[in-house]
């Protein structure tokens, strides 16, 4: 637990000037700076002294927490933090319980694009399937703050029409954070994103890192960037359709989660839902025909790239997702075949079954140039147009249950 007086008083120093001192002084905290690589003051941390009907809640069920009193100063707090790291938690996610998807990804995959159109999406479409989202006040400041970084994502993408820039590379990333909750049953699950750079997963002991969010987690969304598939890319760029970037394969990803589940056995890792996207998915809908793929799972009557019904009808047919599935896993084993991609096709099913899916989407719909999105719409309104963001969520939360989705 975290003080959170941040009152002050007037005193004389030993000049006899009068200053104003802090109650409850801040200090240099071993766990947090560590974390940061940084000599932050930060309010004293305390042991919460939870009783054992409080701990029963943690991460399992709801819970009435009490305010715990700060030892120093005698001021009582809800601050929880991490008992590792000493950064702050959401207060909800003590209380009432949760259950943890992370959403993680390979190099040049559009983590970012996609975090911010599934958060546009949930915020347009939640309500038909009985969710609700809230983005979490969490961060050192108010910059780091999910809310916050949304707003300002949402700008460039929804407003400004242009795709984000590349995620620089830092320690410790700040993970977006967000509550999903049930408006049905009351049951909620908590969507953290780990953006990390690109970079982070051609080093392995970065990746070993990382791989540890998948350990704690309840589902998983991995992200894999569809022109990293090498016969993808190698088919657009002969039509003279420039990339715009330095591509790396999908391979550093999928091994990543290969060797933390070969590693850990007893987390019986291929248990849980995982949901393996390729995203910029518009890519093989715009060229179908020369990248040998059918696309009658994807499009509508017209053959336009289209949401699941689900967005419309509230109502998800599991077949409509698997049948998707299907079509990107027989490419793998098929017309995308070249070097690793059969094995991706074939370890997912034989090691996760039934817990494992792939699907594909857009998370800005298309893009005119590197940079620019493909907008839709009359002149004077023209809005970006995300596609199938939500069937990667919506799968993992039907897997789980107790979410009161209408799933046939």
């Amino acid at each position: 637990m975290q003080c959170k007086n941040f009152q002050t008083v007037l005193k004389v120093n030993e000049n006899g000037s009068s200053v104003q001192q802090d109650v409850c002084p801040s200090e240099e905290d071993e766990a947090f700076n560590s974390y940061w690589g940084t000599r932050t003051k930060i309010k004293h941390i305390f042991d919460a002294n939870l009783t054992s009907r409080e701990l029963g809640g943690l991460f399992r069920k709801p819970q009435l927490i009490q305010e715990k009193e700060c030892p120093r100063c005698h001021v009582s707090s809800l601050n929880f933090v991490c008992p590792h790291c000493h950064n702050r938690l959401p207060v909800e996610m003590i209380e009432k319980g949760c259950e943890i998807i992370s959403v993680v990804g390979g190099p040049a995959s559009g983590k970012s694009n996609y975090i911010v159109s599934l958060i546009h999406e949930l915020k347009k479409y939640g309500n038909r399937l009985g969710l609700s989202v809230t983005l979490q006040q969490v961060g050192r400041n108010d910059k780091e703050r999910t809310s916050n970084k949304y707003r300002e994502f949402y700008q460039i993408v929804f407003e400004q029409h242009m795709a984000l820039p590349k995620t620089p590379e830092v320690k410790h990333p700040i993970p977006w954070i967000m509550r999903l909750e049930s408006n049905t049953t009351g049951k909620a699950v908590y969507l953290v994103f780990y953006d990390t750079a690109g970079e982070a997963f051609n080093d392995p002991d970065k990746m070993a890192r990382d791989a540890e969010y998948l350990q704690h987690s309840k589902a998983v969304i991995v992200a894999f960037d569809t022109l990293g598939v090498p016969k993808i890319k190698r088919i657009l760029e002969r039509k003279g359709i420039d990339v715009g970037y330095q591509i790396s394969k999908y391979e550093y990803m999928w091994e990543t989660i290969k060797n933390n589940n070969d590693a850990n056995p007893a987390l019986k890792m291929t248990e849980r839902p995982y949901a393996f996207v390729f995203t910029k998915f518009d890519t093989v809908i715009d060229n179908s025909r020369d990248l040998d793929f059918n696309l009658d799972a994807f499009v509508d009557d017209d053959g336009k790239f289209v949401n699941s019904s689900f967005v419309d009808t509230g109502v998800v047919k599991m077949s409509e997702l698997k049948n998707c599935s299907a079509a990107i896993r027989e490419a793998l084993r098929g017309p995308w075949h070249e070097e690793e991609e059969e094995g991706l096709a074939n370890d997912t099913e034989s090691l996760w079954k039934d817990n494992g899916m792939f699907f594909g989407v857009s998370a800005l719909g298309g893009m005119k140039d590197s940079l620019s999105i493909r907008t839709e719409g009359a002149e004077d309104h023209q809005v970006v147009k995300p596609v199938k963001v939500l069937d990667p969520l919506v799968w993992i939360l039907v897997k789980l249950g107790g979410f009161g989705i209408n799933a046939q």
